[in-house]
C-alpha cells in the first residue's frame, strides 16, 4: 500500500515537471524584462556637445581672466550644494531634487584650495529673467557669487574681465584680478 502512494505521487510528480518548468521559465523571463526596464544601457540616446559655441569662446576668456584658477563646465547644482543640516529624510530629498539636476554654466575654483570663487552663468535666449533670479538667490543662500555676463553682449576677453572684476570687486583693468570671492566656500 506504501509502496502504490509512493508511485502516485512520483507519476504526479513526473507529470508536473513540465507545468513546473513553463512557470520557472515565465518567471525568469519577467525577471528579465524588469531588470533592462531598470537599466539605462538600452536606453535611445545620441551625443550631443557639451558646450555650445558661445560657450566654448566664453570658456577661454573666462580661464584668461584668471589664470591661477581652473573652470569647470556645466555642473550640477546637485556637485555644488546640499540641503541644510537638519532636516528630515522627506525635506531633506525633496529640496535636493529641487535642484540637483540643474546646471551652472562654469565654476571658476581656486586651483590651490579647491574653494569655488563664483559661478558664471551666460545669459543667453535659454534664460529666463525670473527663473535666473530665483536660481541666484539659491546660489547666494549657499554662499556662492553669480557672474551674469548679459546676452546683450558678446563676451570678450575684456568684457568677461569687467563682470568677474565687478563680482570681485576688483578693478578690472588689471591683468592680475585677486582670486577671492565674496562670499568664500569652502572645498568639500
Amino acid at each position: 500500500m506504501a509502496a502504490q502512494v509512493f508511485l502516485a505521487s512520483a507519476d504526479g510528480l513526473v507529470s508536473a515537471i513540465p507545468f513546473l518548468a513553463i512557470i520557472a521559465a515565465l518567471a525568469f523571463l519577467v525577471a528579465i524584462l524588469k531588470r533592462d526596464k531598470r537599466a539605462i544601457g538600452g536606453l535611445p540616446v545620441t551625443a550631443k556637445p557639451l558646450m555650445t559655441n558661445a560657450e566654448r569662446r566664453a570658456i577661454a576668456h573666462i580661464e584668461a581672466a584668471l589664470p591661477g584658477t581652473r573652470v569647470h563646465a556645466q555642473v550640477s547644482m546637485g556637485a555644488l550644494m546640499k540641503p541644510r543640516k537638519g532636516l528630515d529624510r522627506s525635506t531633506y530629498f525633496k529640496t535636493f531634487n529641487r535642484f540637483c539636476s540643474k546646471r551652472v554654466d562654469f565654476v571658476e575654483e581656486e586651483r590651490a584650495t579647491g574653494r569655488i570663487l563664483m559661478l558664471i552663468e551666460l545669459d543667453d535666449a535659454t534664460h529666463n529673467r525670473r527663473s535666473d533670479q530665483d536660481r541666484d538667490r539659491l546660489t547666494t543662500r549657499a554662499g556662492y557669487t553669480t557672474v551674469r555676463p548679459p546676452a546683450s553682449e558678446r563676451p570678450t576677453a575684456e568684457s568677461v574681465r569687467r563682470h568677474i572684476g565687478n563680482a570681485l570687486g576688483a578693478d578690472s583693468s588689471n591683468p592680475g584680478l585677486p582670486a577671492i570671492g565674496r562670499r568664500p566656500t569652502q572645498a568639500a
